[in-house]
């Protein structure tokens, strides 16, 4: 099963990028390619990233369940890959809620939000 979460996230890592933040990139800035390790790292803190960003998206009415979403799948991050790696997505979360979000470009930052957290649970179920 963490065999299979590593493998998620590590196919989500990201380079963050002035243009498009939530577009996937599995390399460095040098544009070498990151290693299993860095690029769970890299996937943890852009999903995180993603997290917060998604927040400024969602409704109001529907921010303490969306809180509470990102609070099971931090656990969830903790239980199976430890409190270090949990403290990526979290940091990355903190500061993805501190950015302003077009309203435009909510409709694709919760679509990429839907799709890694699917990813991610399925994963962590052993799918």
């Amino acid at each position: 099963m963490k065999q299979n979460v590593i493998k998620a996230l590590a196919a989500g890592a990201l380079v963050m990028t002035a243009a498009s933040p939530w577009q996937a990139v599995a390399q460095d800035e040098g544009g070498e390619a990151l290693s299993q390790e860095e690029q769970v790292d890299n996937g943890l803190k852009n999903f995180g990233y993603i997290a917060g960003l998604s927040r400024g998206c969602v409704a109001e009415s529907q921010q303490v369940a969306f809180e509470r979403d990102v609070l099971d799948m931090h656990a969830s991050i903790s239980r199976l890959l430890g409190v270090d790696r949990a403290f990526l997505f979290s940091a990355a979360f903190g500061y993805g809620t501190s950015v302003a979000v077009e309203t435009e470009n909510c409709a694709e930052i919760l679509r990429q939000y839907e799709k890694r957290s699917a990813k991610f649970r399925n994963a962590a179920q052993g799918g």
